[in-house]
């Protein structure tokens, strides 16, 4: 697990990256409050910090209270590390947003238990997370986290001007193949699909179980030609690996595909645009299945 260590002294920063690779962590560093921001606006954002109190420019606690604001939902567990003492301090870095606190000079073994506690519940939330946004079947994102995504896209479309592309999928008579195999067979299909989705986009590329045997892909910077093109691939990609279950029969799936580019003129929000998509669907089911419909 990675962890931020936010400290002027480099001193002390040395003095914390070699504790924490002894004890399998990964120090992340950082001068200030500014390279700490910096770092925590990236992918890889680490969600266990040590912060100094005390640092040029913004101080640990003002820190604290930054990162307590931010909208975007992330957890992070804030040991604040301090040469001050006593109550009032606890209660100023407590109610800054601290979640722990250390005063200087720290006893190692103290830091140890205090840094493997925070990492517990840095893992537990994380796990929360993941359960509160994954479909438990597939481990795409469920319909809450999808939806999330989605006006987010449009979002980040709408302000940089920039292309974004929507899929909407449904396997053909997924009723016959429960009716047919079983249930059990046809989480084993959806579990394929998923992995077949997953194999044929990008990283960035969001998959998520709207419902059932419905799935919606977001394709951000990508338009609706190119859309098609990587349509065209998943499709034929289920139509020729079957489903193989445990006894090796195999269940034929095909899957019908309706696209449509987001356009900021014709699309007041996102059900107008997820409504687009989803008629170029029906019309795929309507005129045949196995087939991709891009709106107009």
């Amino acid at each position: 697990m990675d962890v931020l260590i936010v400290d002027d002294d480099a001193v002390t920063r040395f003095a914390l990256c070699s504790a924490l690779e002894e004890w399998g962590f990964i120090p992340v560093v950082a001068e200030n409050a500014d390279q700490a921001l910096e770092k925590l606006a990236t992918e890889t954002t680490p969600h266990l910090l040590i912060i100094d109190w005390s640092m040029p420019g913004m101080s640990g606690p003002d820190l604290c209270k930054h990162i307590r604001e931010r909208e975007d939902g992330q957890f992070f567990y804030i040991l604040m590390l301090t040469g001050k003492e006593g109550n009032e301090a606890i209660i100023e870095a407590m109610e800054a947003g601290a979640d722990d606190f250390l005063s200087k000079p720290f006893d190692h073994r103290v830091l140890k238990v205090r840094i493997a506690a925070g990492s517990r519940i840095v893992r537990l939330e994380q796990t929360l997370n993941q359960l509160a946004s994954r479909d438990a079947l597939t481990q795409c994102w469920n319909r809450r986290m999808i939806d999330e995504l989605f006006a987010n896209s449009i979002a980040e479309s709408t302000r940089k001007h920039s292309i974004f592309s929507l899929m909407v999928i449904d396997i053909d008579h997924f009723k016959a193949v429960n009716d047919t195999y079983g249930h059990a067979a046809g989480d084993n299909a959806l579990k394929h699909v998923v992995n077949i989705l997953n194999i044929n986009l990008r990283e960035y590329d969001q998959v998520g179980r709207y419902g059932g045997e419905e799935f919606v892909v977001l394709l951000p910077a990508t338009d609706q030609n190119e859309a098609w093109g990587v349509a065209e691939r998943i499709r034929s990609a289920i139509q020729f690996q079957p489903t193989i279950l445990g006894d090796d029969r195999k269940i034929d799936l095909t899957v019908s595909i309706g696209i449509a580019e987001f356009d900021r003129n014709r699309d007041a929000n996102q059900s107008a645009f997820f409504e687009r998509a989803d008629k170029a669907l029906y019309t795929a089911k309507q005129t045949g299945r196995n087939r991709i419909v891009s709106s107009d």
